[in-house]
């Protein structure tokens, strides 16, 4: 069965690449083919000769991770163990961000493209890096790979794994595709029970499935306050004024926390608002909502005027700051089909988190904070928006103890890595 399977994905993989490559050019996002000529060496499993003389003569662990998002997720597993192992750490990624990002670590020896999952390809791939283990991270179930690294005595397993109802579904449909590769599976380390109890359901053995959670929770820390952001607040005149930060914000989402705000400052005129877009290059649109609604408005980057209102983050890496600063705060990407951004920095700094129903891709850290005395609260529009913060805004005390309950549900993420390195027997 598994050879048949193996057969069909490389009869039907050059048809898929085609297919993805053609709907790109024919999509506003066909810039992003750019240098993909430069990129068929690495799909192809050619791995050059500087990659291989870095490998020569050490044991090689093969990482593969889908993008930037998913390499910051494996951080703490390959920081732990590159201190207590001698061995070399290859990581693959599907995207060029990825790579870069990967790149960009000290403890990883190598780092480039994975090659397509098609049967000359992948063994070609490991005939030249000839890894001892396989450890994919989330999603990337890639029968061939599979397949073939099982073959290769090289334990494939999926760590910080995630399975939606949603996909659960769509993979249940190619469950007889899948089956061989999910057997080949040797760990699964979920983010959840509910993500466990879907692998189980479609098909890995009960008994190679652990809960570990997600290993990127480890890297979050506690955002500090900078003085910057103190001295803006005081240029601001604001005082001990509330604030309310709404973080990585998106379109049409905007307006419904603008929405919220102006609501929830007619009951309390002194509450302030710092919005920031999760796109810098949507600064000026922000801006210009700010001021169709009325409100004046100052900008990170820029001197403030006095009478400010509001305060628009317009660069990088500023947004932490205030989260610590904040009365409430409100995390973006969540009132949209997103599917949510990073919950966990205002909850550390000890502020009550608000959100939206899109929450796909932060399910479990949304799922603590909504939880009873979890410190967050999850609202289904602009008007029960409103509701909460005008709850925080009014009695300072609830936003504390609320804060505070963030902040535990919060640290209580931590420690995935150490549980997964536990059940990868390292």
């Amino acid at each position: 069965m598994s050879a048949l399977i193996l057969l069909l994905e490389t009869l039907i993989s050059p048809l898929a690449g085609l297919g993805f490559v053609l709907s790109f050019l024919l999509s506003p996002n066909r810039g992003r083919l750019d240098g993909l000529y430069g990129e068929m060496p690495e799909r192809f499993g050619a791995v050059p000769d500087e990659a291989l003389g870095r490998l020569q003569g050490r044991d090689v662990w093969w990482f593969h991770a889908a993008s930037a998002g998913e390499v910051a997720g494996l951080v703490p597993i390959l920081e732990a163990l590159s201190k207590k192992s001698a061995a070399a750490l290859f990581l693959t990624t599907t995207t060029r961000s990825g790579r870069e990002a990967a790149r960009a670590l000290p403890y990883v020896s190598w780092a480039q493209l994975a090659p397509l999952d098609a049967w000359p390809f992948v063994s070609r791939f490991l005939a030249a890096v000839k890894p001892s283990r396989l450890v994919l991270a989330e999603t990337e179930l890639w029968p061939t790979t599979l397949i073939l690294a099982s073959r290769a005595g090289l334990s494939p397993a999926l760590i910080n794994a995630r399975l939606t109802a949603k996909s659960l579904s769509r993979y249940r449909a190619i469950s007889a595709l899948l089956a061989p590769a999910l057997r080949a599976l040797v760990v699964v380390g979920a983010q959840s029970e509910d993500d466990a109890a879907r692998f189980v359901s479609l098909g890995v053995p009960p008994g190679r499935v652990k809960v570990t959670g997600n290993a990127k929770y480890d890297r979050e820390a506690e955002p500090a306050v900078s003085a910057a952001a103190r001295a803006k607040v005081a240029a601001l005149g604001w005082g001990r004024d509330p604030l309310f930060v709404a973080g990585s914000t998106h379109p049409f989402e905007e307006e419904m926390v603008l929405a919220a705000y102006m609501a929830a400052r007619r009951a309390e005129p002194r509450l302030r608002l710092v919005l920031a877009p999760r796109h810098l290059e949507r600064a000026a649109d922000a801006a210009d909502l700010l001021a169709h609604a009325g409100l004046k408005a100052a900008r990170w980057s820029r001197a403030p005027d006095a009478g400010c209102a509001a305060l628009l983050l317009d660069e990088m890496g500023v947004l932490p700051s205030f989260y610590g600063l904040a009365r409430a705060a409100f995390v973006g990407g969540t009132l949209v089909k997103v599917g949510g951004h990073n919950l966990l920095e205002p909850a550390l700094a000890g502020v009550p988190v608000l959100f939206g129903p899109h929450t796909g891709h932060i399910e479990l850290p949304a799922a603590l904070l909504s939880a009873h005395g979890g410190g967050g609260r999850r609202v289904a529009d602009a008007a029960q928006l409103a509701e909460r913060l005008i709850e925080f805004v009014k009695d300072e005390a609830a936003a504390r103890a609320a804060g505070e309950s963030a902040r535990k549900s919060a640290d209580g993420l931590r420690g995935a890595g150490a549980r997964t390195l536990e059940a990868l027997g390292a």
